[in-house]
């Protein structure tokens, strides 16, 4: 028989496994009768945590992990984004004597392999308006922060970015160096009204600085392309075929950015001569791009200490003079990729 796994105990017990989570960890609230039913079912079972045969009620496991719900599990995530929201979470992780690990959990039925790992607390990046994920989250009985996720919650720990401002900020940018017909790489955008997302926010801002400036909205020059390199280089091709010639495009990431130099460099397009170019994070190979990539900056590494703190704050029980919600400012970072708009 395989061994029992933390689920299977819960299902015995006809609890939750929070509730299990609890009683092996001596905290949460639970009746001693709902105690001695899971310790009992523990014992005839031969259940071990995979993590140490022993209960977490006589050690405390400084353990946190971030969860990418868009990554498959087991997965190493090659994205230079998530290497410095990765630094910047254990850098403060390892301020408060906090260890990390990475997971992703995209198609994951069971999220319970989480509490056999004695995690303390979550970091989940990109949930957004996911009722069954978020509602599979609160089940765990962690104390959680959700990262650029736009939920609605307002119960829920959160740390965001005012992607709208960068939205607005890049397109006014452009459109005071004369462009007027400025292509968008948005990533893929939800119809559902209800449900927010990065680019959808960023979307909002740019739509805002061309209303501002009496330009009508042209869904045309929307491209709903992945946030990578390979998105941003096949996005080079269809903009060049687009009937509303653009003299400008705003990747809503500096990885679409750098798949976009590189194929307009291949199709013989002169970044900015012909067309320029702006992208969305500042990530730090960005000013070293030829040309340097012009980008809307955000403090990837601080944001991150924000995270990790707000939620080390909530398993020590410590008061948050920041609140709930905390919105992370951005900034223009001007380079070589933009330039005046060429008269023809």
């Amino acid at each position: 028989m395989d061994r029992p796994t933390i689920k299977d105990i819960a299902k015995l017990a006809n609890v939750s496994i929070g509730t299990v989570s609890n009683v092996m960890n001596g905290k949460g609230r639970f009746s001693e009768e709902t105690r001695k039913k899971i310790e009992k079912i523990i014992k005839q079972s031969n259940y071990m945590p995979n993590v140490a045969a022993r209960s977490l009620r006589d050690k405390f496991n400084p353990l946190i992990a971030m969860v990418v719900p868009f990554a498959p599990r087991g997965e190493i995530i090659v994205n230079p984004f998530f290497a410095q929201l990765i630094s910047g979470v254990e850098s403060g992780a390892r301020d408060r004597k906090f260890h990390v690990i990475v997971t992703g959990v995209k198609d994951e039925p069971d999220l319970s392999f989480l509490l056999e790992k004695n995690i303390n607390g979550l970091i989940v990046f990109g949930a957004n308006d996911s009722p069954k994920l978020v509602a599979d989250i609160k089940k765990l009985q962690l104390p959680t922060v959700y990262m650029d996720s736009y939920l609605s919650d307002g119960d829920l720990y959160q740390v965001g970015l005012n992607d709208e401002m960068g939205g607005y900020l890049a397109t006014k940018y452009l459109l005071g160096l004369g462009h007027r017909a400025i292509a968008v790489i948005s990533g893929p955008i939800c119809e559902v009204k209800k449900v927010k997302t990065i680019g959808q926010a960023r979307l909002s801002g740019y739509r805002k600085a061309l209303e501002e400036a009496g330009i009508e909205f042209n869904r045309n020059l929307v491209l709903e392309n992945e946030f990578s390199v390979e998105g941003g280089y096949h996005s080079a091709q269809q903009i060049m075929q687009l009937n509303d010639r653009a003299t400008a495009v705003f990747a809503f990431s500096d990885m679409a950015a750098m798949g976009l130099l590189k194929g307009f460099y291949d199709l013989g397009i002169s970044v900015p001569d012909d067309i320029s170019v702006m992208g969305f994070d500042d990530l730090y190979f960005s000013e070293y791009l030829t040309p340097g990539l012009t980008t809307v900056r955000q403090d990837i590494d601080g944001r991150g200490q924000s995270a990790v703190k707000l939620l080390i704050d909530q398993i020590e029980n410590k008061s948050n003079l920041e609140g709930k919600h905390i919105i992370s400012p951005v900034s223009l970072k001007v380079r070589q990729s933009t330039a005046a708009v060429r008269k023809r």
